[in-house]
This record gives C-alpha cells, structure tokens and sequence, in this order.
C-alpha cells in the first residue's frame, strides 16, 4: 500500500469511527500535511482517494476548507472496487468472486431462460474446444462465468460479481499454461459443464454442489502449488 492509500485509511478509519466527527473541520493542506508528517504530494493524493469515497470535501470562500463527510451507502457501493486499484490485489479479487459462486450459481438456476441455458452451453462447448490454448480457455471460462451471473435475478449480485471479474481481467497482460494445466484442464472442464448442467436443469442444490465442487478444484491443490493458469500483472 502506498504511504497515500495509507493515510487515506487512517483518516478514513477516523471518520467511520467518529474520532473525526462528520462535518468537522479537517484543516488546511498545510495543516494537515504538518499533522501527518508528509510531503504535499502524499497528502495531496490522499485527499483525492477521500474525496472520491466521499469522506471529505472541500468548501471554498470564508470559513472553507476541508471538512469530513460520511458517504451515502450508494455512494459506498459505487466506489467498492476501487479497493482494487488502492491497495488490493488481484487475489483479493479472486477470493471475494469465488465467495460468491454458489449464490451466483443458485440464483441463475432459478431465474435462467432457454435463451440463457443456450448461451451457457454455447460457451462451454468453446472452452472444449481450446482445451490446448491456455489463453482462450481462460477467455472462454471467464466468459462464461460472466454470462452465468447475467442469469441473476438479483442484478446486485450479479453486477457485483462482474465487476470483480472485470477488474481481475483488467489486470491481465497474458496467460501461460503450467506444467499441471494439460493434466487438468480436463477435469476443469467437467466442472464447469456440470455448473451448466446444472443451472440448465433449474435445481438450486445441484448448483450449489457444483459451484462447491468448482471451489474444491481449486482449494485441493498442495499450499505453494502453481495455479492451472498462471496470470501475468501490470
């Protein structure tokens, strides 16, 4: 986390708690970056995560100046993925979308159309048939999970998953197979055709099983174990 992202939490954090009460006067930028002991730079970039989240702003003219702010939930939720950019990591993305597979799973089980089931089944027949391109079955896997939380009924859910993904996908520059991918692209794809199925036959507690099995795949592997597709970040 950079010394900014760092001091954005930490104002943040005292805003939240209410050690700095809403409304109240935070001081001048050179009060602040005096109180904080940093360059203006740092703080100039910490004020605009926070003024981004919401949790400061600025008024001009007599008696202005930065004030703290608690955002409307809204307003919290718009900006949830930008964690992402500000201190996360590519696998904290990861580890909150695989959190929400089996609901993504039940909910498209119960609100999927033919059109849908279509679509899904389309896709999985891709991935198959790139079995031997690391690259495309990613492609075709993530397009697939994308598609599924389309399915939701709960547009929540579903936009919150699709945005993860996408900000997983954002980071990718290229995709390269390890020496455990042709083993198991296989049964990988078994997996995910049993999703399919699943969700295609309208039962919620077999979708769940089966996003619980497409869990499994990947919490089975020995701890220090190279992932079946190893992505590449920035």
């Amino acid at each position: 986390m950079s010394r900014a992202a760092a001091l954005a939490e930490q104002i943040e954090g005292a805003i939240v708690k209410g050690e700095i009460p809403h409304g109240s006067r935070l001081g001048t930028k050179d009060e602040l970056r005096r109180r904080y002991f940093v360059a203006y730079g740092t703080l100039n970039e910490a004020l605009r995560i926070l003024q981004q989240r919401g949790y400061v702003t600025s008024r001009t003219g007599p008696g202005g100046g930065l004030f703290a702010s608690l955002p409307s939930a809204s307003l919290r939720l718009s900006h949830l993925i930008l964690g992402f950019r500000e201190g996360g990591t590519m696998a904290d993305c990861a580890a909150v979308r695989h959190a929400l597979e089996a609901s993504i799973a039940v909910d498209a089980a119960r609100s999927r159309s033919r059109a849908d089931v279509d679509a899904l089944e389309e896709i999985v027949e891709a991935m198959a048939g790139h079995i031997d391109d690391p690259t495309e079955y990613l492609r075709y896997n993530w397009m697939l999970h994308r598609r599924i939380a389309q399915c939701c009924k709960n547009r929540i859910l579903g936009n919150l998953y699709c945005t993860l993904l996408d900000a997983s996908e954002a980071e990718l520059t290229a995709v390269a197979a390890d020496r455990d991918f042709a083993r198991e692209v296989k049964r990988n794809l078994a997996v995910h055709r049993e999703i399919v199925a699943a969700i295609a036959d309208g039962s919620a507690a077999r979708a769940r099983r089966a996003a619980e099995r497409h869990e499994g795949f990947f919490s089975e592997r020995p701890r220090g174990s190279r992932a079946a597709l190893r992505r590449h970040r920035r």
